[in-house]
C-alpha cells in the first residue's frame, strides 16, 4: 500500500491532492490570479490530511510537479516538500509537470504538446508522442507561425496548458488541435507518483532542484513621477 501526498504548484493552480495506490482519496485546489500559493500551500495540505482523518507521519511519499513553470510557485512548493520529507523521513518523488499534463490529455491518434505560459511571446514547450515518449523535451520557446511546422505536416497534435491561447493566435495549420482550459493539477501527478514508488525512483532530498529552465528576473517598481 502507498498513501501520496501530491502537490502542484507551478502555475497559478495551488494544488493538493491524496492518493491511495494510485487511485485519488481527495484533492483541494485553488485556480486563482491573485497567485495565492505562499498563504494556501501549508493550509491546504494540513486541511487534506485531516479531512482523510490522518496524521503527517502516515504518508509514505510526497510528490512534487518539478516544472518547468512559475519560478515563485515552483520555489514554494519545492520548500514545502522538502520540509515534510526532511521533517518525517519520507522519500520525495519528482515528476515533469510537462509529462503529466499530456499523461492526462493521452490521444491515440494525435502527438501530445503541453504549454505552459512564460514571459511575453514565449512557453514551456514539450513534445510527446501517444505513448508518452519525449520526442522534444520541456524548453522555452517563442512563439511563431513555423512552430513545430515540421511535426505539423506529418502529425496531429494536440496543444493544451496555460500557454494554449499564445500559439492558438499565432499558428494556423490544419493539423493544429488547440484544448482549452487544461491546467497543471496535483492530481496528473498521481498516476505517475505511484509507479514511480513501485520503482523506489525518488530524488535527493537535499540537492534536489526544480525545473526552472530560465532565471529568475524580479519586477521592478515603478518610481512615481510627480
Amino acid at each position: 500500500m502507498s498513501l501520496i501526498l501530491s502537490i502542484e504548484t507551478s502555475s497559478k493552480n495551488c494544488s493538493v491532492s491524496l492518493s491511495k495506490d494510485g487511485f485519488l482519496l481527495d484533492i483541494i485546489e485553488e485556480n486563482s490570479d491573485s497567485f495565492t500559493h505562499a498563504e494556501s500551500l501549508h493550509v491546504f495540505c494540513e486541511k487534506i490530511v485531516n479531512q482523510s482523518n490522518l496524521s503527517f507521519s502516515k504518508i509514505d511519499a510526497y510528490a512534487f510537479s518539478e516544472g518547468p513553470g512559475s519560478y515563485t510557485g515552483l520555489r514554494i512548493g519545492a520548500a514545502a516538500i522538502k520540509g515534510f520529507a526532511f521533517c518525517f523521513e519520507k522519500p520525495v518523488i519528482l515528476i515533469s509537470t510537462m509529462k503529466a499534463l499530456a499523461y492526462s490529455h493521452k490521444e491515440k491518434d494525435k502527438l501530445l504538446c503541453p504549454l505552459i505560459d512564460s514571459r511575453k511571446g514565449e512557453v514551456y514547450m514539450a513534445l510527446y508522442d501517444f505513448n508518452i515518449k519525449t520526442l522534444i523535451a520541456p524548453h522555452s520557446h517563442v512563439i511563431s507561425k513555423n512552430s513545430l511546422v515540421e511535426f505539423l505536416n506529418n502529425h496531429k497534435i494536440s496543444f493544451f496548458g496555460t500557454g494554449v491561447e499564445k500559439l492558438k493566435g499565432v499558428v494556423s495549420h490544419g493539423n493544429a488541435y488547440f484544448t482549452n482550459n487544461v491546467f497543471p493539477s496535483s492530481k496528473h501527478l498521481i498516476e505517475l507518483a505511484h509507479l514511480k514508488y513501485n520503482q523506489k525512483d525518488f530524488a535527493d532530498i537535499s540537492n534536489f532542484e526544480p525545473l526552472y529552465l530560465k532565471e529568475f528576473i524580479p519586477t521592478q517598481q515603478k518610481k512615481n513621477i510627480i
